[in-house]
């Protein structure tokens, strides 16, 4: 009995337990129902997307103003703890990088531009040149993944990292941070359980979503069709390469990872960039850069109202949504790696840094691709117009000179940013279930490891039931619409507690205030 009093006061092991429990409840009830599921799916979709559409693209608009205006401004000089940085500029940036774009970047960058290539009557706005068509796609895909997904993802970091390193709160719970609004009541009450609870849902769910993309991608680079036992053995190999790293910490662990990650990407980046046509590649990057400066604007708040074509909903809200969504966990675990940094460094590197290396990643993989189509060789929009978009990572690897050298590389990068990815996971999850974590400290070894386990069991127990993805991830951008409100209830108080506490202070006096310690 004191043993489980003892778990109870350290852990918040009800708020695991009926998280796991609703998860898989909603599984098993999408399994048996599936039509209901899609149909269920279908509306939030519609709803989050084409109802709440434009809403969404003005709070983006509005979140990069802010942070931009924030970053510039006094308060930018805020340091999060009062000593050097914790972990060098190149670590720091690549768990950053790895861990806010996930596993998801190295899937998406073989396919995207063939979807927006496909669709680039509707992109455009009116029927357009085959030639501007490969221009458009390609600028809508960096576009995606770009700056407004990274001040998406930035704007959570701010609060944790105020939360934790100023003001000093040992609990780094999302809840937590409503207190400053709400009081501490609120937050211990039922209202803070339910907001851990979304954060905890939209963590696990975003995984979900990544782990079974780059699982069939994997099975397929490895040369065997993708198969259910095939998806198990996958998944659990990355689980150990992830355990391993969680079970060492972050420094030794996860970091070591990320900077074997960068130097893996940008081998693989400048085979492809110099097995390809690298004059081509190299005018396709600065003609998007082109397209993205003087079109950034209008992409971002294009609605399209009067052709209704669906697109800016079906792509520009989509992800808007699904980072907003990404961005709890994100923010969390950004904020626990970024002590001695200031508000203005977080902020520079997650808009400039973090777009920078998309932009490279997307944009050299995309033109090369392109430059396949062009000669005959690799048709990806054909390819993805008859539901073969698994097969074509592989196709394009292939389709280099010397593929077995770049075929390693790439099927390394993808296992090293899943790992990253569920990584970073285990950790924010288990930092959510422990009531107190002080400063330096990290969460339970042993519970990071059961949240490996259930992150890789969650993913392996939906392909097993069959459950469709689709609605899976219709259910989990569902959270986007709660924590907008959410996160205007926490800004209310961060805010007025950043400038209650250094409001009345100098540009100079708040650097002087966050001087490292000797």
């Amino acid at each position: 009995m004191n043993e489980k009093k003892k778990l109870n006061e350290k852990y918040g092991v009800g708020l695991m337990i009926v998280s796991i429990v609703i998860i898989l409840a909603l599984m098993i009830g999408m399994t048996l129902y599936p039509e209901a599921g899609k149909a269920i799916g279908a509306q939030v979709m519609h709803a989050l997307t084409y109802t709440f559409g434009s809403v969404m693209q003005f709070f983006t608009v509005i979140v990069l103003i802010f942070l931009v205006a924030l970053a510039f401004s006094k308060y930018g000089n805020i340091r999060f703890g009062n000593c050097k940085p914790e972990f060098k500029t190149m670590s720091w940036v690549a768990m950053m990088f790895f861990t806010g774009l996930g596993a998801g970047t190295v899937y998406w960058a073989f396919l995207e531009w063939g979807y927006h290539f496909n669709a680039a009557p509707a992109l455009a706005g009116a029927p357009i040149s085959e030639a501007y068509a490969y221009e458009l796609s390609l600028a809508y895909a960096i576009f995606d993944w770009g700056p407004a997904a990274w001040a998406l993802l930035c704007i959570f970091v701010l609060p944790f990292a105020y939360h934790y390193y100023i003001k000093k709160d040992n609990e780094l719970r999302f809840g937590a941070l409503c207190k400053y609004s709400l009081g501490e009541k609120a937050v211990n009450g039922w209202f803070g359980k339910i907001v851990n609870f979304i954060f905890i849902f939209a963590a696990v769910g975003s995984i979900c979503i990544s782990a079974g993309s780059s699982a069939s991608t994997i099975a397929d680079l490895i040369g065997i069709s993708t198969s259910f036992t095939l998806m198990v053995m996958v998944l659990i190999g990355t689980a150990v390469l992830y355990s391993i790293s969680s079970l060492v910490g972050i420094e030794k662990g996860m970091r070591k990872i990320s900077d074997w990650n960068v130097y893996f990407c940008i081998a693989l980046l400048i085979f492809i960039f110099i097995a390809g046509n690298t004059q081509f590649i190299l005018d396709s990057l600065v003609n998007s850069l082109g397209i993205l400066s003087t079109e950034f604007v209008r992409m971002t708040l294009w609605t399209d109202p009067v052709a209704r074509s669906g697109y800016p909903q079906d792509w520009t809200v989509f992800y808007f949504v699904y980072w907003l969504v990404f961005g709890p966990f994100t923010g969390l675990f950004v904020a626990k790696i970024s002590k001695g940094r200031t508000a203005r460094e977080i902020i520079i590197n997650m808009l400039i840094t973090g777009t920078a290396g998309l932009f490279l990643f997307f944009g050299i993989v995309t033109a090369f691709q392109q430059g396949l189509r062009m000669d005959g060789i690799l048709d990806v929009p054909a390819m993805l117009a008859n539901g073969q978009s698994e097969m074509i990572a592989t196709a394009t690897i292939n389709a280099l000179s010397f593929s077995k050298v770049a075929m390693v590389l790439y099927l390394v990068v993808i296992i090293l940013f899943l790992a990253t990815t569920l990584d970073a996971t285990s950790f924010t999850l288990s930092s959510t279930i422990t009531r107190v974590l002080k400063n330096g400290e990290e969460p339970n070894k042993k519970l990071k490891f059961v949240w490996c386990l259930l992150l890789v069991a969650i993913p392996i127990a939906i392909a097993y039931a069959g459950t469709d993805i689709n609605t899976i991830k219709a259910i989990v951008l569902a959270t986007g619409l709660p924590l907008i409100i959410i996160l205007f209830i926490i800004y209310h108080g961060f805010l007025r507690e950043m400038v209650r506490d250094f409001g009345s202070k100098s540009k100079e006096e708040i650097i002087k205030m966050g001087k490292p310690e000797e």
